[in-house]
């Protein structure tokens, strides 16, 4: 079963870029959907802002909460320690699972870890790299 984990700023693309991750991981072959427990706190951190990050992370919740209603999501809790990114890399060893991130810091740990990486191309779809 092809597992991705995914990072707080990619719950923000629908909001952002108004692409639907969700489908575009199926689509991509990505059934298992991973969320750390730390990720949805940061969503939920982002949701009490103000402007446009605060409506981002508002539909990317509420489109959270739709999937995972309809298929299979899974709340991680990683009991390792460390920053959301520490724990992101832990759990997609663990579970040999790709990560969807833009966050270009961890793009780039992710690739010396030898871990694939999703991410938004050009605005408009996901795409992996190996």
């Amino acid at each position: 079963m092809r597992s991705v984990v995914v990072d707080t700023n990619a719950l923000l693309v629908p909001g952002t870029f108004g692409v639907d991750i969700f489908d575009e991981l199926q689509r991509m072959g990505y059934i298992e959907i991973i969320i750390p427990e730390s990720v949805l706190m940061e969503l939920d951190a982002l949701r009490r802002r103000r402007g446009k990050t605060k409506r981002a992370a508002e539909l990317g919740y509420r489109i959270l909460s739709e999937y995972m209603s309809k298929r299979k999501v899974l709340i991680e809790r990683d009991t390792a320690g460390g920053d959301t990114d520490s724990r992101i890399i832990n759990i997609a060893k663990r579970r040999d699972a790709a990560v969807l991130t833009n966050d270009s810091r961890l793009r780039r740990k992710l690739q010396h870890e030898g871990i694939v990486t999703v991410y938004l191309r050009a605005k408009n779809r996901l795409e992996a790299d190996y």
